[in-house]
């Protein structure tokens, strides 16, 4: 499925070239020293579902919707591949592609949402007394050095190497290295092998401290593992190579372009949303959803999963707070209640939910589709509608699905907060979710908060690589002064007169996750 949008007349001599692999499709846009749009592209690719549990992506699909992408924008702005100074590249992260020594996938991606190694997750966090299912003194080693510990549920990629290894023992042989999304995408555009520190920080073999930034030998050590079997750690806003002959031929750009280190899809985003200070939390919603916030100190709260991850800034942290199902979530109930599929799908249900007023025949949503990170750890987690009546509507389920992401949402950021107080009373909105204006006002409804939604906001991951790209070529000499590509889009504000419903239901469903925990546990 491609969409492209029409280019608009070009106001400077130079562009750069960003691009934004998520879970379900790639976008790329050119974007001039400003900010703007020079044109843009969406070009989607399957996940597959092998068994319950899998989630995996051919990496080969990410690069046929790269070049198809790329060669769209093209064909709609020819002016443009002789004015693109240079490429940025983010992508999702937790992603685990064994290769062999040409960087040839050995086998699919097991993407973020595969759980498949959770019993190697917790083999390798256990031992001795636990505290939050990790054994204590593992889980204060990592604490120490990278800030975090690998997920439980297996999400990470250091439980995914050890499971290759484990039950595909050809595939762990063969493999040369292991990279993650982005790491793979920029060797085939360049030949090296190569990662930022905000993706190396999530193996959990990286020492994040300040100052360090580099692969821990201990824990290389520990896990059987050299330097050469993952990829150096450059910073995201430096030149990671140039196109190949072959990636120029096939994308049709230039060879020689320079392509930048780029960044994972949390920091990308953060990027785009503009507001670099301590405490000046942004919203992402797409696919899963994210808090992130920068501040110049590692923070963790092991109880939440809350943490702090290696910003695209030298010099600073990112705290984050990822909720797994968002527009997922949305699309799950546009297609089960039968508004339909796609884009058609969540305008219908957008449609609906705006006609709804919240009130006692409006059911209680609780988003936990695929588990949940934040503000509970707990794959086992699943979602519910509660408090239906004969009285309620297909409108008040469309409501209700959409506020109950939000509700899920405020209980993060609440959870956040105790880790890093907020700095502004406005809260910046990325991803392709802040496009739709029902759903823009109903979470500032539940926040209770002022949202600003950014320029674009579906576009804003292709931006925050782009803006990597924009200062390694030396349209800026910093991140910070990059900061003049984030461009505002609509302000929403709350309506008064939906607090005090969204501070009930808001409690309502915190004493609904507590209340029914211990069934979630007895899933597993």
């Amino acid at each position: 499925m491609t969409h492209a949008r029409a280019a608009i007349p070009a106001q400077h001599d130079d562009l750069v070239l960003g691009f934004d692999f998520g879970t379900s499709a790639v976008k790329a846009a050119l974007f001039d020293p400003e900010g703007r749009i020079h044109g843009s592209a969406r070009v989607a690719y399957p996940t597959m579902y092998p068994a319950p549990g899998h989630a995996e992506q051919d990496p080969h699909d990410w690069w046929r919707a790269m070049t198809a992408a790329t060669r769209e924008l093209l064909a709609s702005s020819p002016q443009a591949r002789s004015r693109i100074a240079a490429i940025g590249i983010a992508a999702q992260v937790c992603g685990t592609v064994p290769v062999d020594a040409v960087g040839e996938p050995l086998h699919p991606c097991l993407i973020w949402l595969d759980t498949r190694s959770a019993p190697m997750a917790r083999a390798i966090t256990g031992g001795g007394p636990r505290i939050a299912g990790y054994g204590i003194f593992r889980v204060l080693g990592w604490l120490r050095l990278a800030n975090g510990a690998p997920n439980l549920a297996g999400k990470d990629p250091l439980s995914k190497i050890v499971w290759f290894r484990a039950a595909l023992p050809e595939v762990g042989r063969r493999a040369a290295r292991f990279l993650d999304v982005k790491d793979w995408l920029l060797h085939r555009c360049t030949g090296r092998y190569a990662t930022t520190p905000d993706v190396a920080q999530l193996t959990w073999l990286m020492d994040n401290r300040a100052g360090r930034r580099d692969w821990s030998d201990a824990y290389l050590a520990r896990f059987d593992l050299t330097r050469d079997q993952l990829p150096e750690i450059i910073e995201p806003a430096t030149t990671a190579g140039t196109l190949t002959r072959a990636a120029a031929d096939a994308l049709g750009l230039p060879e020689g372009l320079p392509v930048s280190g780029g960044v994972g899809d949390l920091n990308a985003a953060a990027l785009a949303a503009g507001d670099y200070a301590e405490g000046a939390y942004h919203l992402s919603i797409g696919t899963s959803l994210w808090w992130a916030a920068h501040t110049s100190r590692r923070r963790v709260d092991p109880w939440t999963g809350i943490a702090t991850l290696c910003a695209a800034h030298p010099d600073r942290y990112l705290l984050v707070a990822a909720q797994e199902s968002a527009g997922a979530a949305a699309a799950w109930a546009a297609s089960t209640f039968g508004y339909g599929e796609g884009d058609a799908g969540l305008h219908a249900l957008d449609e609906h939910a705006g006609l709804a007023v919240p009130g006692a025949d409006t059911p209680l949503f609780a988003p936990w589709l695929y588990g949940e990170r934040v503000p509970m750890s707990d794959a086992n987690a699943r979602g519910a509608l509660a408090g239906a009546s004969l009285r309620t509507t297909r409108s008040d389920l469309a409501y209700s699905v959409l506020a109950g992401i939000a509700l899920n949402a405020r209980w993060a950021l609440t959870e956040s907060e105790r880790c890093l107080a907020s700095s502004t009373a406005a809260i910046r909105v990325t991803g392709g979710a802040a496009r739709s204006a029902v759903w823009r006002q109903i979470f500032a409804d539940m926040l209770q908060r002022s949202l600003i939604t950014m320029e674009s906001p579906e576009y804003g991951g292709a931006k925050g690589a782009a803006m990597t790209a924009a200062v390694t070529i030396g349209w800026y000499r910093s991140l910070d002064v990059a900061s003049a590509m984030a461009r505002e889009g609509v302000s929403v504000e709350p309506q008064r007169s939906r607090r005090e419903w969204a501070d009930q239901r808001y409690g309502e469903l915190v004493s609904f996750w507590r209340s029914t925990a211990r069934w979630h546990r007895q899933r597993a």
